[in-house]
């Protein structure tokens, strides 16, 4: 745990980067700090290591004030991430990542295959291991970068800005891959970001930092969207945050899914229209998983691949309302095709029944 009480930082000429700032970061969680530029998220972070010194106030891990640490074993027990990764040029890949584990006495065999499965770990391959910083994409430097920094098996992780370096395809895939990871390691993490969508996306709670360094809210990101605390909060989400919401509620069993017919390829034009609940109708594998949507009224031959619509996406059991109103708006058909663990499909749904799960769940939320 991780905890700010009261913590403050003025520069000379009267500047406040932070201002009077008091939350925990709970033990096994990761919490975001977001918010407008000159608001203090990195100034605030950086007091967590002592890279800069707070002007009043405690900060405390599991307890212990970090000002009565000495500054060099503090650092060890962090690992720290940033921006561009900050790898060490002269230095290949297995070697940069084992830093850490040799800075705190491991002997280098150990540290070194320890280095080799964190590279496997953060889903990097061996053929990586002896290559060079320059020799690797961005979004593989930065995968190096959170291998460093966990090869000291820190109770605690920092990370500026991380993923902000790279393309969003990749910064997509780096999300996903680091919250496997941390359902994994449950470390105690606090992050800091400009993005809102990677906040509310990565975040187990999210604080809302205002110019000034005050915070503004902390709260879960389902609760953030739902309940914004003031005007201020709510316009840093932004405008579209009610359907942001829909990522925090569940695909569960307040949405009735009918059954829906399905045809196999090669299925007669007779076949389909006898199938369809209304012109179109889902073709499906052998294994009932689904392939894609025909115009039965079209059809004038046995179905081809060539005739499926697949402009329809798929809402995987146990994902979240989001994902089945997407469904259902990408649908030519209209319905939102949800299928279970093995790919199979479960059922459809139609937007107004979607609608009714959503507004069940936004009482839930206000409640």
């Amino acid at each position: 745990m991780i905890v700010f009480d009261n913590v403050t930082k003025r520069y000379p000429g009267a500047t406040t980067a932070v201002d009077g700032l008091s939350l925990v970061a709970p033990k096994g969680k990761l919490t975001v700090f977001v918010g407008p530029s000159g608001c203090g998220k990195t100034t605030s972070l950086r007091m967590i290591n002592r890279l800069i010194t707070p002007t009043s106030g405690s900060i405390l891990l599991d307890g212990e004030p970090t000002d009565r640490m000495d500054v060099a074993l503090l650092r060890r027990r962090i690992g720290y991430v940033i921006q561009h990764a900050g790898l060490f040029p002269h230095r290949t890949v297995v070697q940069n990542v084992a830093t850490t584990a040799r800075l705190n006495g491991v002997p280098k065999a150990k540290a070194l295959k320890e280095a080799h499965e964190l590279l496997e770990r953060v889903g990097l391959t061996q053929s990586f291991a002896d290559r060079y910083p320059y020799q690797l994409s961005g979004g593989q430097q930065q995968r190096v970068g959170v291998a460093r920094a966990l090869a000291s098996n820190p109770q605690f992780m920092l990370m500026d800005e991380p993923f902000s370096a790279v393309d969003p395809v990749v910064r997509g895939q780096l999300q996903d891959e680091f919250l496997r990871l941390q359902r994994e390691i449950g470390k105690t993490i606090i992050m800091v970001t400009h993005d809102i969508d990677e906040a509310l996306k990565l975040g187990d709670q999210v604080a809302v930092l205002r110019t000034g360094g005050k915070l503004a809210q902390v709260a879960s990101p389902k609760v953030l969207l739902a309940r914004p605390a003031d005007g201020f909060v709510a316009d840093f989400v932004g405008r579209d945050r009610g359907y942001r919401f829909l990522s925090f509620a569940a695909l569960d069993g307040s949405l009735a899914l009918a059954a829906e017919p399905t045809v196999a390829l090669g299925a007669s034009p007779e076949e389909a229209r006898g199938a369809a609940l209304d012109r179109w109708v889902l073709v499906a594998d052998a294994a009932r998983q689904p392939l894609g949507w025909v115009d039965a009224d079209a059809l004038r031959e046995p179905i081809r691949e060539g005739d499926l619509n697949l402009s329809g996406t798929l809402a995987p059991e146990g994902s979240t309302l989001r994902h089945v109103l997407d469904a259902a708006l990408s649908s030519p058909s209209g319905r939102g095709v949800v299928v279970g663990p093995d790919g199979g499909l479960l059922g459809t749904a139609r937007l107004p029944e979607i609608v009714a799960a959503i507004e069940d769940a936004r009482a839930g939320a206000a409640a």
